[in-house]
């Protein structure tokens, strides 16, 4: 049964307020240009409110926003691959300066939101460098809080997939961090964390 449009409408922004920024810090990391999130979230914001009628009282709306949300990053995504932009070319040749060298295990133990602050980029350069499903993976667990099942579901691939690719994303993740902390004198070669 379609619901009237007034009430359709409160029912969905209802669900879809508490979880807003989730959705967009999640659509930010997915996608490869940042720049286009709010784009993309509203595409599939207007595509789930569309469907909205298909969406089963009861079930877990988190995860069926986060699909569509999943599968407009992707299509972007794919669609900015085949068309490079002078843009990318631009930040791919721009020099990084991103200077920590002054922070040692003592400030992150100490400070750690220092150090944080300028770390997102290397992060966020970390995350870029895994393959589209282990990222998307990471992220709906990390931002997203989801649990292996709804990752699974979101992602419409086994549960044992999402295991393995989310223990080998955080490996990756891992190894890149920390051989980033090594080099910048946060750890001594010594360390393993």
């Amino acid at each position: 049964m379609a619901l009237p449009d007034r009430e359709k409408a409160e029912r969905f922004v209802a669900y879809l307020e508490p979880i807003q920024h989730q959705l967009a810090v999640y659509c930010s990391r997915a996608l490869n240009r940042a720049d286009e999130t709010a784009d993309v979230l509203q595409s599939a914001v207007a595509t789930a409110f569309r469907d909205f009628d298909k969406y089963s009282e009861g079930t877990n709306f988190r995860a069926w926003m986060f699909r569509y949300v999943t599968l407009e990053t992707l299509n972007r995504n794919r669609a900015a691959m085949r068309l490079p932009s002078e843009l990318d070319e631009q930040q791919l040749s721009a020099p990084r300066t991103l200077d920590i060298t002054s922070f040692r295990l003592e400030t992150l133990l100490d400070d750690p939101d220092a150090v944080l602050d300028h770390c997102d980029e290397v992060v966020a350069e970390s995350i870029s460098q895994l393959t589209d499903q282990e990222c998307r993976i990471l992220l709906l667990r990390a931002v997203g809080d989801f649990k292996y099942r709804e990752i699974a579901e979101i992602m419409d691939i086994p549960i044992g997939t999402v295991m393995g690719l989310l223990s080998r994303a955080r490996t990756q993740l891992r190894s890149k961090l920390l051989d980033y902390a090594r080099q910048h004198g946060l750890l001594s070669k010594g360390d393993s964390a």
